[in-house]
């Protein structure tokens, strides 16, 4: 596995179904361990209700 497999700048989100970018894949994964406040996430990313357990579940968590 080559570093861009490693580090792709847009990632699946299972949270929404679709590629987002990395960044904002940082911002998900913080919010879901409670280290950013979730008012800030976008509801894109809450729609479904185990959003939290799915995004520690992803394998980009701690991306």
């Amino acid at each position: 596995m080559d570093y861009k497999e490693m580090s792709p700048e847009f990632v699946d989100c299972p949270l929404c179904d679709e590629k987002i970018y990395c960044g904002e894949c940082v911002e998900n994964s913080d919010t879901s361990e409670g280290t950013i406040n979730e008012g800030h996430l976008p509801e894109k990313y809450k729609e479904k209700a185990n959003w939290r357990d799915i995004c520690k579940n992803c394998k980009w968590h701690n991306y």
